[in-house]
């Protein structure tokens, strides 16, 4: 290419007035789209680049401005940011199809839930996998919900014969945030008649048609990002390949295969191998990858997981849950709950929670046993493999980021 050569691209109309250099060719930078016909009859706006086959115009276009580290200007680059925009259409996208998948496929009711609770999913005992938020609220000392799990276990027994009942909204947790975790995040939740299979069968079907929805809707644009939208039809390869499932693997054989190094798991408590064992995010990536693209972690030791997963028997050694690993680590975390108040009682006990906390919980169970399973998924970490981005904190559109103020 001649010193001279002109590359014209598309970036947010803030960087429209910067030229940026390089090895000599000169790079103008243009707030402009481009309204392109997608296959399913509808308009989509994309970046416009001319000449996309110089490997810088195309880097210009993928890049991914990481705004939330500078939150007092966030709002502003936001809007001028074609990611954003994607993020927008995306995050849409997900909710509706979501809406649609539970209602109409399934039967499904929505619960409309409070941001508050007094009963966390994750409590302050072995198992627990997040920290609580707690406030003071009007003088009572409450939690920002860092679930739904529970008032949809409710929501079952409201009425008979019920198949399921889902939520869409925020989650709220306490631990620190970084590339796979966030204060703040969209949950997808739902409870349902059952066992783990029909939960496991149930998640699968939900993630065809997300994948389904991206690939309809989104095709072009996340092309643009990603490179390519291979990885989404391999994962509808993958799930057509095992019979409409996808491949499953228990913590015990995954801990005996030579695979692992000692950076791939860990104890859940540090230095206390009786709480049981739980893998790293660099263990989940190797499964991932060992699987062809995606697999579900089943039975995992119960004292590394929350206390109201059901036992695989009466060694109360493993519990009847499943995470589903997929892009960046597991993406939904699934489980099988105990059925009557002693078997739920004799779980807390275990994992040396106070029961006077959940006792309207094991209340429920001797007013009404059900055998029930349920799952949630974090959309942020979901769009994160949509996109082939490594990074949950872009994905946000209103980040949330703890000790971090950011407006709107």
């Amino acid at each position: 290419m001649a010193p001279s050569a002109t590359i014209e691209a598309t970036l947010p109309a803030s960087y429209a007035q910067k030229t940026i250099f390089f090895s000599g060719t000169k790079l103008h930078l243009k707030p402009e789209v481009k309204e392109i016909p997608q296959e399913n009859g509808g308009k989509e706006e994309l970046p416009k680049a001319i000449k996309l086959n110089n490997r810088f115009a195309v880097s210009a276009m993928k890049a991914v401005p990481k705004l939330w580290k500078n939150p007092s200007s966030f709002a502003m680059n936001a809007l001028q940011s074609p990611w954003y925009t994607t993020m927008f259409g995306l995050q849409s996208t997900l909710f509706h199809s979501s809406i649609d998948f539970f209602r109409h496929d399934l039967g499904y009711k929505y619960l409309v839930v409070p941001v508050t609770t007094s009963s966390i999913s994750s409590p302050m005992g072995l198992g627990s996998d997040s920290q609580p938020v707690s406030l003071e609220l009007a003088g009572l000392q409450t939690y920002l919900a860092d679930s739904q799990q529970f008032v949809l276990e409710y929501a079952l027994r409201l009425e008979d014969g019920l198949p399921g009942s889902y939520y869409v909204g925020t989650s709220c947790r306490g631990e620190d945030p970084d590339s796979t975790h966030l204060n703040q995040f969209c949950h997808v939740e739902c409870e349902l008649l059952g066992g783990l299979a029909d939960g496991v069968a149930v998640a699968n079907r939900y993630v065809v048609a997300m994948t389904q929805a991206m690939l309809r809707e989104h095709k072009t644009k996340i092309e643009v990002y990603a490179g390519t939208t291979s990885h989404l039809t391999q994962l509808l390869d993958l799930y057509r390949k095992h019979n409409n499932s996808f491949p499953m693997v228990t913590l015990e054989e995954v801990l005996a295969m030579p695979e692992i190094t000692d950076d791939m798991w860990q104890y859940a408590v540090e230095g206390e191998p009786r709480w049981g064992r739980s893998l790293t995010r660099k263990g989940e990536r190797m499964l991932i990858e060992k699987f062809g693209g995606a697999c579900w972690l089943t039975e995992m030791d119960h004292l590394s997981v929350p206390f109201y997963q059901a036992y695989t028997d009466g060694t109360k050694r493993k519990g009847q849950c499943a995470d589903f690993l997929l892009g960046l680590g597991e993406v939904i975390g699934c489980g099988n709950r105990h059925v009557s108040a002693e078997q739920a009682l004799e779980a807390l006990e275990h994992h040396e929670v106070d029961p006077a906390e959940y006792k309207w919980y094991t209340d429920m169970r001797q007013l009404k046993e059900l055998n029930t399973t349920g799952w949630g998924i974090g959309t942020e970490r979901f769009l994160c493999w949509v996109m082939q981005h490594d990074d949950v904190r872009d994905i946000q559109l209103l980040p949330r980021l703890k000790g971090v103020a950011c407006a709107p």
